[in-house]
Protein backbone atom coordinates (compact mmCIF):
# COMPACT_ATOMS: atom_id res chain seq x y z
CA UNK A 1 0.00 0.00 0.00
CA UNK A 2 1.25 3.79 -0.95
CA UNK A 3 1.47 5.70 1.77
CA UNK A 4 3.23 8.90 0.16
CA UNK A 5 2.92 10.16 -3.21
CA UNK A 6 6.31 12.28 -2.31
CA UNK A 7 8.46 13.73 0.46
CA UNK A 8 10.42 16.97 -0.13
CA UNK A 9 13.45 17.80 2.61
CA UNK A 10 14.83 21.14 2.89
CA UNK A 11 17.75 22.57 4.83
CA UNK A 12 18.97 26.08 4.80
CA UNK A 13 22.93 26.46 5.63
CA UNK A 14 24.42 29.57 6.88
CA UNK A 15 27.55 30.41 6.16
CA UNK A 16 29.46 30.00 9.19
CA UNK A 17 27.65 26.26 9.08
CA UNK A 18 29.92 23.13 8.32
CA UNK A 19 27.86 22.60 4.83
CA UNK A 20 29.49 19.27 4.28
CA UNK A 21 28.25 18.14 7.96
CA UNK A 22 24.18 19.56 6.75
CA UNK A 23 24.48 17.66 3.59
CA UNK A 24 25.77 14.35 5.40
CA UNK A 25 22.75 15.01 7.82
CA UNK A 26 20.26 15.56 5.28
CA UNK A 27 21.56 12.32 3.43
CA UNK A 28 21.09 10.45 6.42
CA UNK A 29 17.42 10.83 6.63
CA UNK A 30 17.31 8.45 2.82
CA UNK A 31 19.21 4.90 4.20
CA UNK A 32 20.27 4.95 0.04
CA UNK A 33 23.49 5.35 -2.25
CA UNK A 34 22.25 8.71 -3.65
CA UNK A 35 24.53 8.34 -6.76
CA UNK A 36 23.31 4.67 -7.70
CA UNK A 37 19.46 5.95 -7.14
CA UNK A 38 20.16 9.12 -9.01
CA UNK A 39 19.05 10.73 -6.27
CA UNK A 40 19.77 14.74 -6.36
CA UNK A 41 20.80 17.14 -3.89
CA UNK A 42 20.01 20.22 -5.26
CA UNK A 43 21.51 23.76 -4.13
CA UNK A 44 20.47 27.05 -4.12
CA UNK A 45 22.08 30.39 -2.69
CA UNK A 46 20.68 33.08 -1.40
CA UNK A 47 21.22 36.46 1.08
CA UNK A 48 19.75 36.53 4.38
CA UNK A 49 20.37 39.19 7.24
CA UNK A 50 23.44 41.54 6.83
CA UNK A 51 24.03 40.08 3.25
CA UNK A 52 25.18 36.86 4.26
CA UNK A 53 24.99 33.76 1.89
CA UNK A 54 22.49 31.17 2.68
CA UNK A 55 22.60 27.79 1.04
CA UNK A 56 19.28 25.79 0.66
CA UNK A 57 19.93 21.93 0.10
CA UNK A 58 16.45 19.96 -0.71
CA UNK A 59 15.98 16.96 -1.89
CA UNK A 60 13.12 15.64 -3.58
CA UNK A 61 11.86 11.95 -3.31
CA UNK A 62 8.95 10.47 -5.60
CA UNK A 63 10.01 6.77 -6.15
CA UNK A 64 7.73 4.67 -3.69
CA UNK A 65 11.18 2.50 -3.28
CA UNK A 66 13.15 5.88 -1.49
CA UNK A 67 9.95 7.02 -0.12
CA UNK A 68 9.85 3.51 1.40
CA UNK A 69 13.33 3.86 2.65
CA UNK A 70 12.98 6.88 4.32
CA UNK A 71 9.54 6.66 6.02
CA UNK A 72 11.38 3.41 7.81
CA UNK A 73 14.38 5.37 8.84
CA UNK A 74 12.48 8.32 9.96
CA UNK A 75 9.80 5.99 12.02
CA UNK A 76 13.04 3.87 13.67
CA UNK A 77 14.98 6.85 14.60
CA UNK A 78 12.19 9.23 15.88
CA UNK A 79 11.73 8.24 19.48
CA UNK A 80 8.08 6.87 21.23
CA UNK A 81 7.73 10.75 22.99
CA UNK A 82 8.46 12.77 19.37
CA UNK A 83 5.38 9.77 17.73
CA UNK A 84 3.34 10.68 20.43
CA UNK A 85 3.62 14.96 20.59
CA UNK A 86 3.50 14.36 16.95
CA UNK A 87 -0.26 12.40 16.95
CA UNK A 88 -1.18 15.47 19.41
CA UNK A 89 -0.46 17.81 16.99
CA UNK A 90 -1.29 16.23 14.24
CA UNK A 91 -4.40 18.12 13.52
CA UNK A 92 -1.97 21.04 12.85
CA UNK A 93 0.93 19.44 10.94
CA UNK A 94 -1.40 18.13 8.01
CA UNK A 95 -2.87 20.70 5.58
CA UNK A 96 -5.90 20.53 3.75
CA UNK A 97 -4.05 19.26 0.42
CA UNK A 98 -2.90 16.63 2.36
CA UNK A 99 0.54 17.33 2.80
CA UNK A 100 2.19 16.16 6.60
CA UNK A 101 4.90 18.68 8.26
CA UNK A 102 7.55 17.78 10.20
CA UNK A 103 11.06 19.46 11.24
CA UNK A 104 14.15 17.86 12.97
CA UNK A 105 16.55 19.55 15.28
CA UNK A 106 19.52 20.48 12.40
CA UNK A 107 22.35 20.27 14.97
CA UNK A 108 21.15 16.83 16.58
CA UNK A 109 20.69 15.04 13.28
CA UNK A 110 24.12 16.94 11.42
CA UNK A 111 26.67 15.81 14.29
CA UNK A 112 24.81 12.97 15.87
CA UNK A 113 22.59 11.27 13.39
CA UNK A 114 19.93 11.50 15.99
CA UNK A 115 16.18 12.75 14.75
CA UNK A 116 14.73 15.16 17.47
CA UNK A 117 11.03 16.73 16.51
CA UNK A 118 11.41 20.43 16.62
CA UNK A 119 9.04 23.78 15.73
CA UNK A 120 12.34 25.34 15.62
CA UNK A 121 13.46 27.14 12.90
CA UNK A 122 17.21 25.85 12.49
CA UNK A 123 15.78 22.34 11.14
CA UNK A 124 15.80 19.89 8.42
CA UNK A 125 11.77 20.50 7.34
CA UNK A 126 10.06 17.65 6.07
CA UNK A 127 7.17 18.04 3.84
CA UNK A 128 5.49 14.39 3.01
CA UNK A 129 2.61 14.32 0.44
CA UNK A 130 0.18 11.55 1.87
CA UNK A 131 -1.45 9.18 -0.33
CA UNK A 132 -5.08 9.24 0.94
CA UNK A 133 -8.06 8.49 -0.93
CA UNK A 134 -9.97 10.98 -1.45
CA UNK A 135 -7.18 13.40 -0.94
CA UNK A 136 -8.11 15.77 1.99
CA UNK A 137 -7.04 16.71 5.51
CA UNK A 138 -9.06 14.08 7.29
CA UNK A 139 -7.98 10.89 5.05
CA UNK A 140 -4.29 12.30 5.14
CA UNK A 141 -4.85 12.37 8.82
CA UNK A 142 -6.07 8.99 9.27
CA UNK A 143 -2.80 7.42 7.38
CA UNK A 144 -0.56 9.62 9.31
CA UNK A 145 -1.97 8.10 12.48
CA UNK A 146 -1.38 4.70 11.35
CA UNK A 147 1.81 5.43 9.81
CA UNK A 148 2.90 7.04 12.92
CA UNK A 149 1.92 3.48 15.15
CA UNK A 150 3.58 1.53 13.23
CA UNK A 151 6.47 -0.74 13.46
CA UNK A 152 8.66 0.85 11.02
CA UNK A 153 9.67 -2.26 9.18
CA UNK A 154 5.77 -2.95 8.23
CA UNK A 155 5.40 -0.19 5.48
Amino acid sequence: MEIAHSVAIRVFCREEENENEIVNGLKSLIPLDFEKEKIAVKKQTTLGFSDKKIAIFEVALTKNRHIKAFLENMLSKISGTDKQMLLRQLDSRVDDSANFFVRFEKETLAKRNELLVTDGGNCYHVKIKIAAYPSNKENAMKVVRKLLDRKPQTI
